[in-house]
């Protein structure tokens, strides 16, 4: 069986496609399109993410909340695709909106979005964007082990070379830089 039909069914098995899914704290008004009713919901109900899920080392077949390191805020797909991080010093849902399956292709890792089908990559520019419904070059992620913990997202740009998932001007965007100092962390669940 291919692995993305493992890990399809493994997620499948693991999540309940009954249980809702609302913020567990009130959501600021510029943050209220990032939670998409409409989507799948929750996986583990009504369990309030707080940030102690286990740091992990990203591999093939699990499902992690990607968070920025030094925050804590979570890597969020809002429902137009568009990637954001969490506000800060808010708990929420982990709701299908925040869980990533890694996945391979040709020895390159990506991140899946179980419910959507949607992968992580970018929008053509240089922001993180999640609607490429299939694992192509654009949407490879290489998580580089950074020396004093925590890990650098990097994006192929063109065929030879990578820049670094950073946070944009606006605190909040992710953004492609050949030169930054975001660090994220997996947290398996």
């Amino acid at each position: 069986m291919a692995l993305d039909a493992w890990a399809r069914d493994d997620v499948s098995t693991r999540f309940s496609p009954t249980a809702d899914f609302t913020p567990a704290t009130s959501v600021r008004e510029d943050d209220d399109d990032i939670h998409d009713h409409s989507s799948p919901p929750s996986t583990h109900g009504d369990d309030a993410w707080d940030g102690s899920c286990v740091s992990a080392v990203p591999w093939p077949g699990n499902t992690y909340i990607i968070v920025e390191k030094g925050t804590g805020r979570p890597i969020i797909r809002r429902v137009d695709g568009q990637i954001i991080l969490g506000s800060d010093h808010k708990t929420y849902t982990v709701g299908p909106n925040m869980q990533w399956l890694c996945v391979e292709s040709n020895g390159h890792f990506g991140f899946q979005n179980p419910y959507t089908g949607c992968y992580l990559g970018h929008d053509g520019k240089d922001r993180m964007y999640a609607a490429a419904t299939a694992l192509s070059g654009w949407e490879f992620i290489a998580a580089r082990p950074y020396p004093q913990g925590g890990y650098q997202l990097l994006s192929p740009y063109w065929s030879n070379y990578m820049k670094l998932y950073v946070v944009g001007d606006d605190g909040k965007s992710l953004v492609r830089r050949m030169h930054g100092t975001t660090l994220f962390e997996f947290k398996k669940l």
